[in-house]
């Protein structure tokens, strides 16, 4: 009997270890047309970010994420010189212009970059589950790969080396 209880004892303690709370998020919509980008009391989003659904009430130092999307990465991994870095504070100036120019060619998409200068608030960029720490120009290619597909062969002839990432736009508003 003694040993019984013992177990039972033990198989209790074992499975409460396995109850750890998490925080469950469901996937926040992004806003894809730069006319009508997403609007939160939490984060202004610039021009060059990707905005997405913010809930209407959020904890500090927890990320948000994005529904998962297809970006088509019209140039990815993009070298800066010494004298452009971050140049325009948060963005660098060369690259933030030809995202305002490529924006002009697909005004129903949103073009969106990341620039990797020190911005807290500045919306992150994950491929497969992992932070991109690259400079790089996207636009939104959707939320299927067929719909990316079809991006892609749009932006070929002006981008033939553009190429297709899964991937989500994260939010953490840090406080320290």
């Amino acid at each position: 009997m003694k040993h019984g209880i013992r177990s039972l004892f033990f198989f209790c303690c074992m499975n409460s270890l396995l109850v750890i709370p998490s925080f469950a998020q469901t996937p926040l919509q992004i806003c894809a047309n730069p006319a009508a980008p997403c609007v939160s009391k939490h984060k202004e989003f610039a021009a060059y970010e990707l905005s997405f659904k913010l809930p209407a009430k959020i904890k500090a130092n927890t990320p948000y994420k994005s529904a998962p999307f297809f970006a088509v990465m019209l140039k990815d991994k993009i070298k800066v010189s010494e004298q452009e870095e971050c140049d325009g504070g948060e963005y660098h100036k060369r690259l933030e212009n030809e995202r305002k120019q490529t924006q002009k060619l697909y005004p129903e998409r949103k073009v969106f970059a990341s620039y990797q200068c020190p911005d807290m608030g500045a919306i992150g960029y994950e491929v497969n589950g992992q932070s991109y720490n690259e400079n790089f120009i996207a636009i939104y290619g959707g939320a299927t790969p067929e719909e990316a597909n079809q991006m892609l062969d749009k932006v070929k002839a002006k981008y033939p080396k553009a190429t297709i990432k899964k991937m989500r736009a994260v939010f953490e508003d840090i406080q320290q």
